[in-house]
């Protein structure tokens, strides 16, 4: 058994993917007994334990997370230069006060699963070049699993060589979309990456469902976007509400509690009788038919209901959201895709239950749990 084990990601939002994730990972080490501490540094460590509760041998921080962005202005690549040179510039030292020294002497460092590393959030490119710099230090294995990696900036000439040189230090570095993959396995061709899974598939597809079986019960889900959801079309909304006669019961999906009570007031006004789903019940399984209909801007709500065979729409609206969706429509989803203006064409109320995505479960979390076995399994 291991001593510490740090991972590292971006929950404590909280939002659904990334404490799916958590969950995913913690439930991992708490049945399976690698290691004695297990460590995870995310945003907020107070939301963190009131999502996923308190648990011996786990603990949640946030020390990583602030010193990142303690420093501002930088752009993603720049930022993953500063984390390789943090311990050079007596980095520890400087932020002794931040609660990071698990760091310094675990036997694993991970960054695990989630759409993070982008410039959307630069500074948590300080991850990558700070795994690199302990790995460099100390010979420690450090892993990437399950990331959606991008957008970011052009690296340029002058960084090439450095980013290449931090890339090569991971042990394996798990891209969850082909399109990313392919970009840092053609710029950084000494980096040791994977194209693999989303780290949800730590999870049984029947760890969705609420009580592990399917619900009687006849629902649309409804999870859209704050930003644009304004933008979505009269007709299409004027669809949504025939459509939501033919259900027993339509349900808003909270995926981000701190935006998504605006964007279910919105949703009310356009829909009579819609409830609301928390996310605090959601993580404990969604109450879930094969006949459900879903409709979807946001990326993990499409994959749960997809991965369990329920049919629906996914939207998009910038090249960060159609790789995201591209990921699961790959692995075998059949959601059809709209822009909220009009009525999608071409799709069917009613699911079997059933597509290549749920039919080849068993495979993919058999190849999950090999590429975790090879971090963990043969200690």
């Amino acid at each position: 058994m291991l001593n510490k084990v740090v991972l590292i990601g971006g929950a404590g939002a909280p939002n659904y993917g990334d404490e799916l994730i958590v969950k995913g990972w913690k439930e991992y080490f708490l049945k399976n007994k690698k290691a004695e501490q297990v460590i995870f540094y995310e945003n907020i460590a107070s939301k963190e334990i009131e999502v996923h509760g308190e648990d011996p041998g786990v603990t949640f921080r946030d020390g990583l997370v602030r010193v990142a962005k303690n420093v501002a202005g930088l752009d993603f690549w720049d930022q993953v230069i500063r984390g390789y040179k943090f311990i050079e510039s007596d980095g520890f030292s400087v932020y002794s006060s931040f609660d990071i020294d698990d760091l310094k002497d675990a036997d694993v460092i991970h960054l695990h699963g989630g759409g993070y590393l982008n410039n959307f959030d630069p500074d948590k490119g300080f991850y990558v070049g700070l795994l690199a710099a302990l790995k460099k230090t100390r010979n420690i294995k450090i892993v990437a699993t399950g990331i959606g990696f991008g957008p970011v900036p052009d690296v340029g000439k002058k960084r090439l060589k450095i980013i290449e040189e931090i890339f090569s230090y991971f042990d394996f570095f798990e891209l969850r979309d082909v399109d990313n993959f392919r970009l840092l396995k053609k710029k950084f061709p000494s980096g040791n990456f994977v194209f693999g899974l989303d780290d949800c598939y730590l999870l049984k597809a029947s760890d969705f469902l609420r009580n592990k079986r399917k619900s009687k019960k006849k629902r649309m889900y409804l999870s859209f976007l704050e930003y644009n959801v304004r933008k979505i079309g009269e007709e299409f909304w004027d669809w949504v509400v025939e459509r939501s006669k033919d259900f027993d019961e339509v349900v808003f999906f909270e995926s981000y509690p701190w935006q998504d009570r605006k964007v279910y007031d919105f949703v009310k006004t356009k829909v009579d009788g819609v409830r609301y789903l928390p996310l605090s019940e959601s993580l404990n399984g969604i109450p879930m038919s094969s006949n459900d209909f879903v409709i979807s801007a946001r990326f993990h709500t499409h994959y749960a209901f997809s991965r369990n065979g329920i049919s629906g729409v996914y939207s998009k609206d910038s090249r960060y959201y159609d790789i995201k969706h591209q990921s699961i429509l790959d692995l075998g989803s059949e959601f059809v895709f709209s822009d909220l203006s009009t009525p999608p064409e071409n799709i069917e109320r009613e699911g079997l239950g059933y597509n290549v995505m749920c039919s080849n479960d068993d495979l993919y979390t058999k190849m999950k749990m090999k590429l975790v076995g090879h971090i963990y399994g043969d200690l």
